[in-house]
């Protein structure tokens, strides 16, 4: 379905057209289905296409699948908004959005340590996965739930909404600076402010 959908929508397609083209089909399929299973699969098939991997690992019959074709998905104009998104994602519905969020923050600190930097947005992009992971799977009720309010639609800012004004690409130094490090009062109300605006996003309220 992936592939269908993906040549279905040629030139307009964009990431948030995607999960909701996908969604629709999980919802068709949750009629006689389990919408949380079906959110999860949805969820791990829109991951292993955005990073390129194979499922085989999960279900062996996908060797003989049709290949879908590769297009570059943006958030914002940014490719690694989508992979922080799709990976918080599958992560929340693999093993929770504590682990989820854990993994994205270790990450930006690595970044900050001669990475590509320490980054809210990133950090932002992360959190939403996660939510967005957590909301898909998290009963039989908020998986329905979930289903129908992406399919009313959705954006680029309902999945991560606003960024503009966050930093990133701080090194190790910079971040302890300016925010005092992970911990910090400062790297808390950024936190907050972050977390304040994913609550009030329509879809995850």
């Amino acid at each position: 379905f992936l592939a269908a959908e993906i040549n279905r929508q040629g030139s307009s397609l964009s990431f948030a057209s995607l999960v909701q083209g996908i969604f629709g089909r999980a919802k068709e399929r949750s009629v006689v289905g389990d919408p949380v299973a079906e959110n999860r699969a949805a969820i791990m098939v829109l991951a292993a296409y955005v990073h390129g991997s194979k499922l085989t690992a999960l279900a062996p019959e996908a060797t003989d699948w049709v290949k879908p074709r590769r297009v570059p998905l943006k958030i914002y104009g940014r490719r690694d908004f989508v992979q922080h998104f799709t990976t918080s994602a599958a992560l929340a519905v693999a093993g929770g959005g504590a682990v989820s969020n854990a993994i994205g923050l270790y990450k930006e600190i690595d970044d900050a340590d001669g990475g590509s930097g320490f980054s809210f947005k990133d950090l932002a992009a992360d959190k939403a996965g996660a939510e967005f992971g957590q909301i898909a799977v998290g009963s039989e009720s908020s998986a329905r739930t979930f289903q129908g309010r992406i399919e009313h639609g959705i954006s680029d800012k309902t999945l991560i909404p606003n960024v503009s004004d966050l930093e990133e690409n701080m090194t190790d130094g910079e971040f302890k600076r300016r925010y005092g490090g992970v911990g910090s009062k400062k790297y808390a109300l950024t936190v907050e402010v972050i977390e304040r605006r994913i609550a009030a996003s329509a879809l995850y309220k």
